[in-house]
């Protein structure tokens, strides 16, 4: 049986946005939406953040400055009950035309084959549904669409 999984957008969803988030201390969880993680997690699905990040080929932060973020804000959800799978992330700018940057759906595809997931029966969050409700239209999975 494929894997579940349930698709969380990073920065406005997740995280406050900040915009351009590099530096740790500008973590601010949305408790709404860890709930949410939780009961997903609780029902079997996998938990994989999605994030365009284009502020690292603007320039705007390193790769690096990008993981150190990345790894205290899952040391964070862990403190708070979430365990994530993964994270996939988009590193290009709009004009680059990349298939992974959302709301193209590459970094959900990467996802699906890295662990065997079955899109239809899985579920993406986030704070635009020109992104995240695009993508779940694109790909007919079900989308939650956050307002905090």
């Amino acid at each position: 049986m494929k894997n579940k999984a349930l698709f969380v957008d990073r920065d406005g969803t997740i995280n406050k946005d900040c915009p351009y988030c590099k530096d740790p201390s500008q973590i601010q969880i949305y408790e709404d939406v860890v709930r949410l993680m939780k009961e997903y997690q609780e029902k079997g699905y996998l938990i994989i953040i999605v994030t365009n990040q284009s502020g690292i080929n603007r320039g705007y932060f390193t790769l690096e400055q990008f993981h150190n973020f990345q790894d205290e804000l899952i040391r964070t959800l862990m403190d708070m009950g979430v365990v994530v799978n993964d994270t996939f992330f988009c590193p290009h700018r709009p004009d680059e035309n990349c298939n992974c940057r959302k709301p193209n759906t590459g970094l959900i595809e990467e996802a699906a084959k890295k662990y065997d997931i079955d899109i239809s029966q899985s579920v993406i969050i986030g704070d635009r549904d020109d992104m995240e409700g695009e993508i779940g239209r694109k790909l007919g999975m079900k989308y939650i669409i956050v307002k905090h």
